[in-house]
């Protein structure tokens, strides 16, 4: 399509399967021809590097606030909320978000059929701004600028990186977005897409409308405190609570849309049963995805904000965001139930970063009791009495249920990269260590959110250490979230290692498994349009389909009568489901 970089017929790879590209091709392929598996490999590699840089910030942080006395690591309070500051630019948009990017850059357009990612050469540049401006942020704090930061031009540079780094994840989104709209392959509309890329696509959608908000409050801290009319110090909480409008729930349970549709994804695969009620999943994700963006809007919960109208609408979308989340797994677990589920690391992290999502919306159901209780002594003289500690905004609450949502996103891409790792790199990644990483993040997102969950009853200030009222038990309850932070950065140090590992031909070459969709129609790693010939769909999971020719799309060429190509490179897991393809739809809406 006209939206779409492709490569010429000259360019094409031969219809007999000419050499797939190689990982030793992926500098020249962005600059080249802008193929979206090597800047996919980019972004997940960077961003990997950069989550456990923020979250080896995070877990200074934490062990700083385990003594409440004075300052141990940290000079003084400002450089304190620096450094927890740097933590959190890190790990959500330096490394959760672009990470799930990066997946949904290399994965969407093999799983729609597209040869191509819309704007992939704009996806290039997004890339490379993306990385040279967190590099100038992290400059920025070390330069004593950010929020809390002593130095007005280095203040102003941080605004101004972060905004940049914004500007560049919304373009990317932009580039898969439109690639869902615009390029799916014959026969595919949006009901019949994965459900994984169904969830990229809302998660991208929900990016692209809320980011410039961000970006909008961030220039103008940029022309306040450039020009001078707010001086650093007064900026001090202004700066701070820029992000909060898609750090605190329900806006925060944007990352987990994309967490859910792997999942969703993982259980087809690694049970041998496709989700049955495909339409009912992809309908539960794009509600969820309606109150994550809605949580923009109607979030009393910063310090930054002050509550200028009803919040009955916010208090709503707190009570209910469990439903999704329940719905989808709901849905996904019939699957578990009917099917042969192998535990392997794709389908345990798939699972457990959809529990602990579920976890973190069930949490977050406390911080409505106070508008509750609020209100009926207003309006009904209800003379029910709470103690003001359930008044949970602005406190540390917030950030435990932060900790358990961004341990849930780390599973979501643990999942996804270890469920797809041989096909981005032609190897399989080593699922021991997958395994170890999914123990230790489940533990630790646990371990660093529950504490400060209850911290935030004990301490109204997020920041103990810097002043607040501190009650018995809260150093210790900060010092064990502290441990969690850092089995979390072990998880994803793992992460890390599995990337460095099949980046360099490290693993084995053989599949070790094959699904359904159109992703696992091509070779591991795919040639550079990744399919011979279009393919052509009917279903929801075309691989099972009787009409549907697996050695003309991965080949080109027919296979010669009875030889049985449809099913020569599927997994037993693909060839159970294609035996009975009736009871994986019946009664089903896919």
């Amino acid at each position: 399509m006209a939206m779409t970089d492709t490569r010429s017929e000259a360019d094409a790879p031969a219809a007999d399967g000419a050499a797939p590209a190689t990982d030793s091709d992926a500098i020249t392929d962005v600059f080249g021809n802008g193929d979206h598996k090597a800047i996919g490999r980019l972004w997940i590699f960077s961003a990997a590097l950069f989550l456990l840089g923020g979250l080896v910030a995070n877990v200074i942080a934490g062990f700083e606030q385990a003594n409440l006395d004075g300052f141990e690591i940290a000079k003084d309070g400002d450089q304190f909320v620096q450094l927890w500051s740097l933590g959190r630019d890190l790990i959500m948009f330096g490394g959760v978000v672009p990470l799930l990017v990066g997946l949904a850059i290399y994965v969407v357009p093999l799983q729609i059929g597209a040869s191509a990612l819309a704007f992939s050469r704009g996806a290039a540049t997004a890339f490379w701004i993306w990385l040279v401006s967190t590099g100038i942020l992290i400059l920025s704090y070390i330069m004593n600028g950010g929020p809390r930061g002593g130095r007005t031009d280095y203040v102003v540079l941080w605004s101004l990186a972060l905004g940049v780094m914004l500007g560049a994840i919304v373009w990317a989104l932009i580039c898969i977005a439109t690639t869902i709209l615009g390029a799916r392959t014959h026969g595919m509309s949006l009901e019949k897409a994965p459900v994984s890329a169904w969830g990229f696509f809302t998660f991208a959608i929900v990016g692209i409308l809320a980011l410039p908000i961000v970006m909008g409050e961030l220039l103008l801290a940029f022309l306040d405190v450039r020009y001078g009319y707010l001086p650093t110090d007064a900026s001090r909480d202004t700066l701070l609570s820029v992000l909060d409008s898609v750090s605190i729930a329900p806006a925060i349970y944007w990352l987990g849309i994309p967490v859910l549709g792997i999942a969703v994804e993982a259980i087809s695969v690694h049970t041998g049963k496709p989700v049955r009620f495909h339409r009912s999943a992809m309908a539960a994700l794009g509600i969820l995805a309606v109150y994550t963006f809605a949580g923009d809007f109607l979030s009393f919960s910063t310090r930054g904000r002050p509550i200028a109208f009803d919040n009955g609408a916010y208090v709503v979308l707190i009570l209910l965001s469990s439903i999704p989340v329940l719905s989808v797994l709901g849905l996904a677990g019939e699957s578990l139930k009917t099917g042969s589920p192998k535990v392997r690391t794709p389908l345990a992290a798939g699972m457990a970063g959809g529990l602990l999502l579920l976890a973190a919306t069930g949490a977050s159901v406390l911080t409505a009791v106070a508008p509750i209780v609020g209100f009926l002594n207003t309006n009904f003289d209800a003379g029910i009495n709470l103690d003001s500690a359930w008044n949970l905004a602005g406190s540390s609450f917030h950030e435990g249920i932060r900790g358990i949502v961004i341990a849930s996103a780390v599973l979501g891409a643990i999942a996804g990269v270890n469920h797809w790792g041989h096909k981005i790199w032609g190897r399989s990644v080593e699922d021991r260590l997958g395994m170890l990483a999914t123990l230790a993040t489940v533990a630790g997102g646990l371990v660093w959110g529950v504490p400060l969950i209850i911290t935030g009853f004990l301490s109204p200030d997020r920041f103990s250490a810097t002043g607040g009222i501190v009650e018995d038990g809260v150093e210790i309850l900060n010092l064990i979230s502290a441990i969690g932070t850092a089995l979390v950065a072990g998880g994803a140090a793992l992460l890390l290692l599995q990337v460095l590992g099949a980046s360099a031909g490290r693993g084995s070459s053989v599949e070790p498994w094959s699904g359904l969709t159109l992703e696992w129609a091509t070779t591991s790693p795919p040639p550079i349009g990744n399919f011979a010939t279009a393919p052509i769909v009917s279903s929801a999971t075309p691989l099972a389909d009787d009409d549907f020719d697996l050695a003309v799309v991965r080949t080109g060429t027919a296979a010669p009568t009875g030889s049985g190509a449809t099913d020569s490179d599927a997994s037993d897991e693909t060839k159970a489901a294609d035996a009975e393809p009736a009871e994986v739809t019946a009664g089903g809406d896919a």
